[in-house]
């Protein structure tokens, strides 16, 4: 992985589908999948003093060949590892100018941890060559 001047912007999480993915062509012709996934991180303690967790919702997109393989490997529920670059994306909403924004996982890599009923286990996918099936050597 290349650096630029000394910074990183590299993510990794680990979650759960909260619904079917979303897959898009856009005029251009390029295919986008868009999904969001649940993740639990540690929240405050109760008032018995348990250990709580709480639920973050992240957006992931992911283009071309990885995007239809997200597509076609997950769905509602899946588990999935997702590698990539946070990204922000702003404009002006064209009905009343107020600026909107939102941030979102621009995919690079994603492991596929659950296989979809029906349809053989593929089991990781990158943006360079999306191999389908490939054994993970654990």
């Amino acid at each position: 992985m290349a650096q630029i001047k000394g910074t990183i912007n590299q993510v990794e999480l680990l979650g759960w589908l909260g619904s079917d993915p979303e897959l898009r062509t856009l005029a251009n012709g390029a295919a986008v999948c868009r999904f969001s996934i649940a993740t639990k991180r540690f929240g405050p303690p109760d008032a018995a003093g348990q250990a709580t967790y709480d639920t973050d919702w992240t957006n992931v997109e992911a283009w071309e060949k990885l995007g239809e393989l997200c597509n076609r490997a997950l769905h509602k529920g899946s588990r999935v590892m997702v590698m990539g670059a946070l990204r922000t994306d702003s404009w002006s909403d064209k009905a009343t100018n107020q600026p909107r924004s939102r941030t979102y996982i621009r995919l690079d890599q994603a492991l596929f941890l659950d296989a979809r009923p029906g349809v053989p286990s593929e089991a990781g996918a990158s943006a360079e060559d999306a191999h389908v099936g490939e054994e993970v050597p654990f």
